[in-house]
Formats: structure tokens, sequence, C-alpha cells
């Protein structure tokens, strides 16, 4: 099977100057780049002079916790903004490893649990899994530091360091995991009780990251008031160890504003020391689970006690005070596993109904869901998530699953699940940034972290995940392993012509 595109500006993702041709595509991989004006292919792409970039990766997806993946596997809201490939297991959440099930006790948040069965211990047997689905972009995942802990210290009802014995272990279950395909490992250290990891256990961790070239991506430990701390941290352990190294979401809270411009600032001044990046998307909302609301005084492993301590009107009222200043109107409810009619619905009309003000509506649905909850509200500063969009640093990320409507019909999609990709082009066009550097900030450069092979640019041999652009950057065309997905703007197929991806161990 051969395919041609024709009349196109490519851009390769290398940040090179486009050049204007025709790319050439035999079976799955770019066979050549140049002009045929006489070659007869079995399908011809007539490209009108958009642009024809590769296809791009999300380095941050949460299509697993939310078990989208399973649910809906074509990944249609990824695809028609021109993503090919997506790194999961991020925040120290994976499906696998998994030798005792407690890959899901971490999923209640975010889905029900009785969406899937786990039959698979190691990332091996995962992905022999995963490639049943069919999935419609290509996969790929990190080791969650939790689940390998949480496998391991099996007593969840408090949170300890790890014995010697315990740290040799999960360096070993990191290490089988490194060979069998993960890219990496992620850290959630914002969660609760994850605070508490001590600096030691992640050095452990990262050096074996280093021996096997993988990548170490975390949720910082504090977001607010110490985030200049946290930041520091994360650039002493990726110098301390070589390690590339990615902070999810980076994201200026409001209220938080300075913090983040000096922590900003120490990422640029390190680069040449640390290699460490940030990711990011063009909006000013966060997905957040209902227990980040819970204040510290509060928190416990048990959800169930946190609860019933919360239906004491004193302990209520003083929860609600630490609460930040929300506008109902514009928190959404995101998910709520066990009540989805609720999905979509925002606090104000939760709190409407049930005659409550804002803060006493947010206890409210804490206890609804019993604390399964995620909302979506506007916490970021525009101006500065606007700056750091274009950092030398950042990469592009959605931060979300793939929704697909597999919630419900009515349900509320959050805009960086379907355009993240195209907005930020947009934002990009309007800016003194070059098409060709924008390209490579969400192609080459993760393919290039991540040391994926084979993918993201344009290049002969390299696999034919590809996107056309209208010069108004709507994606007009996917191609994902040679096969067209999308086409004038629309889905079309209900295949998956997705494929696993493994680290690359050169």
């Amino acid at each position: 099977m051969t395919t041609l595109v024709k009349n196109v500006i490519v851009v390769d993702g290398s940040g090179k100057t486009p050049i204007k041709g025709d790319v050439l595509i035999r079976n799955e991989k770019i066979l050549a780049i140049g002009s045929f004006p006489n070659y007869k292919a079995d399908k011809t792409i007539f490209g009108n002079e958009g642009y024809l970039v590769p296809g791009f990766i999300d380095p941050n997806v949460s299509s697993d916790r939310y078990l989208t993946l399973f649910l809906s596997p074509l990944h249609k809201d990824f695809l028609l903004q021109g993503v090919t490939s997506i790194m999961t297991g991020q925040c120290g959440f994976s499906l696998a490893p998994s030798f005792y099930g407690n890959a899901l006790s971490h999923i209640e948040s975010w889905a029900r649990k009785s969406h899937i069965n786990i039959n698979w211990r190691s990332v091996s047997e995962f992905l022999g899994v995963i490639e049943k689905f069919e999935l419609g972009v290509n996969f790929g995942t990190l080791t969650g530091h939790e689940v390998m802990r949480e496998d391991i210290v099996k007593d969840l009802t408090s949170f300890r360091n790890l014995t010697a014995n315990e740290l040799r272990v999960i360096r070993s279950v990191l290490s089988s995991s490194l060979e069998e395909g993960s890219f990496g490992m992620s850290s959630g250290l914002g969660y609760f009780p994850y605070q508490n990891t001590t600096y030691h256990e992640l050095r452990a961790l990262l050096d074996i990251l280093k021996e096997h070239k993988g990548v170490y991506t975390t949720h910082l430990r504090n977001e607010r008031e110490k985030l200049q701390e946290s930041v520091d941290e994360t650039l002493k352990i990726s110098q301390e160890t070589s390690v590339p190294t990615i902070i999810s979401h980076f994201r200026p809270l409001i209220g938080f504003e300075s913090q983040y411009e000096k922590s900003l600032s120490l990422i640029s001044e390190k680069a040449a020391k640390a290699n460490v990046y940030f990711d990011i998307n063009p909006f000013n909302a966060s997905a957040t689970s209902l227990e980040v609301f819970i204040p510290d005084f509060l928190k416990d492993n048990d959800q169930v006690l946190m609860l019933e301590k919360m239906q004491d009107k004193d302990i209520a009222k003083k929860v609600t005070s630490t609460f930040p200043k929300i506008d109902p109107e514009k928190m959404i409810i995101l998910n709520a596993p066990g009540v989805e009619f609720l999905n979509g619905k925002s606090l104000y009309e939760f709190a409407k109904n049930r005659d409550l003000s804002a803060p006493q509506a947010l206890i409210s649905l804490m206890q609804v869901t019993r604390l399964k909850g995620v909302v979506l509200y506007e916490n970021l500063n525009q101006e500065d998530v606007s700056k750091a969009l274009f950092n030398e640093r950042s990469l592009i990320s959605t931060n979300s699953p793939n929704f697909d409507g597999v919630f419900g019909p009515s349900t509320y999609k959050p805009e960086r699940a379907y355009k993240t990709f195209t907005t930020y082009l947009k934002q990009a066009s309007t800016r003194p940034m070059t098409v060709e550097r924008a390209i490579s900030k969400i192609t080459g450069l993760p393919s290039r972290i991540f040391n994926i092979d084979g993918r993201g640019f344009i290049s002969d041999g390299y696999f034919a995940d590809l996107v056309l652009l209208t010069k108004d950057f709507d994606v007009s065309m996917v191609m994902v392993n040679g096969l067209i997905s999308v086409e004038n703007g629309l889905i079309t197929t209900t295949k998956g012509f997705g494929r696993l991806l493994k680290k690359n161990k050169k």
C-alpha cells in the first residue's frame, strides 16, 4: 500500500526550515520526501500547500486513570486535535505493575473500578492486554511510584519510610518494568501522604532510571507557598542523576503567582545543569480530586473516617474556612463515579438544588461522592499560563483523558481534552515564533526526551504518524502508522491503528 501526500509544506519536527514538496508512504513508514509528479500511488492526498507535520506527542495523559483507555480505545478527542502518541502512568499512578491488585485503589476518585478486572501483574503483561484493544493512538506508559510502593508496603493505614530491603525490592521492580517497556517513573509527591517520601528514596530510584536511560516525571510536593522549594528539589535530583525530568502540570495557581514566576526563572537559569522540563496546557482551569480540598489537619488514609468527622458542624465550618475562593458557576463536576447524573453540572446548580452556600455544597459533594470525584475549576492565572506555554522548557500536554462521550452525552467536556494542541498552535501563530519551532515543541522535543524510536519527525524510515494542518492550524487529516484516521476534519474509522510504544534501549 502506497500513499502520496502532494503539494504540502513539510515541517519535519526538527526545528529546521520547512520545505515545499511531497511525502511518499509505503505501508506504515515514510519512504521518501521530495517531488514525485508522475508517481502512481494507491492513494493520493492533495495537501493544497497546508502544513504536513509529525503526529503530536502528548506527554501527560490520564486515560488510564479514568479507564477511558478501555471504554473508548479509539481516543477520538485526541485524534481530532492531531495527537497520535500518548504517555500515561502519571503522578505516581500506573496500571502496572500490580502484583496484588492495588493499582485500582488509586482510581476511585477518577473512575468506577467495575469497568475492568486486572488480569495482569507485570508491565509486560499489561502491555499485552492493551495491544488487544486496538487503540487509536500509539500508547506508552511510565511506572507509578505509589503503585510500586503500596504493593510492597501493603499496610496502607499509615505512611512510613521503606526498610533497606523494601527499597531493594522496589528498585528491582522498577528495573524490571523498564526492561519490559516502561519509559520511566512518575511520582505524585503532592498527594497525601506521599509528601512524606524522602529524598533518599527518590534518589535511589532515580539511580535505576539513570542506569536504564529512563525519564522521571513528578507532581511537585507543594504547588503553593513552598513551590520554589519543591522546584529546587526537583532541579537538584535531576542535576545529581542526569535523568531527564518533567514537572507534571506546572500550574500558576492564583494567589501564588510570585512563587510561580520565581520558580519558572529558576528552571530557565538551571537549564544547562539540570535537564528539567514541565508540561502545561493553554487553559486556566485544573481538574482536581475532591480530596485536594481536605485541609491538612483532617487528612487521613481512611476516607470514611474523614467523611464522618466532617458531619460534625464545627469541624465542617473549620474545613470550609480553608477553601479557596470559589465561583460556584465556574466549578464543574467533571466526574462523579457512582453518581454520574451529576457529571457536567456546576457547583452552583448542585448548591441551588440543595439550598446550600458554595462551601456547604462542596462539603455535601464530598459526602455524596464519598470523596471519589473530580471537579474542574478556574484557579490558574491566565497571563502566567500564556507566558509559561511558550517557555523554552515547556511541553504541551492535555493532562486529560479522552472523553469521547463515555460518561454520557451531556457530560461536560473540558477544552483541554479536545483542543489543547490546536489552541496552542493558533496562539503560537500570533507570537514571534516560527511554525517550525512551534511544531518541534509538540513532536521532536518530546520524542527526544522520552527516547521514542521512529516517531516525532518526518524522515525516511520513520513511522508515518502525520497531521495535515490548514494555514489556520485546523486539523484536516491524521494518519497513524500509515493509515488514515481523520480526513477533512472528521473521524473516518472505527478501528484504531495505534501501536505499543516501548522505551528505546539504545
